[in-house]
């Protein structure tokens, strides 16, 4: 997992891993920076979308919106990704991301606040 250059949007990749050797393997996202999304969405590559799609539920990795992205004549699938799912698969990559989003911060007040309202009970 890693973010975009030019707009920090989520980049989800694929690598191979096998014994100690690592193989980039392919791209599950497409940067479509004229194209709304949330911190936790992207757009999915048109290579082999279905293939994709399907990997993407069956590993659990988000849910598929019905939203789309456009780009040119291409249409994209759009999918709401589980940062906590991602962050199981590559707890390095994501922390970068959500350092550079400030997730941590954010996660960090929520529970702060919960643990404020446990005490006044």
């Amino acid at each position: 997992m890693s973010a975009y250059t030019n707009n920090d949007r989520l980049y989800v990749g694929l690598v191979l891993q096998e014994e100690r050797v690592q193989e980039f393997y392919g791209s599950l996202t497409i940067n479509l920076p004229d194209e709304p999304a949330e911190k936790n969405e992207a757009y999915i590559d048109a290579l082999a979308s279905e293939d994709k799609l399907k990997f993407i539920r069956t590993h659990k990795l988000g849910k598929v919106l019905p939203d789309k992205g456009y780009s040119g004549y291409g249409v994209y699938a759009k999918v709401a990704f589980d940062l906590q799912r991602l962050r199981e698969l590559d707890p390095q990559g994501m922390k970068e991301f959500e350092k550079l989003h400030g997730i941590e911060e954010e996660s960090q007040q929520v529970k702060k606040k919960k643990a404020r309202s446990d005490d006044a009970r």
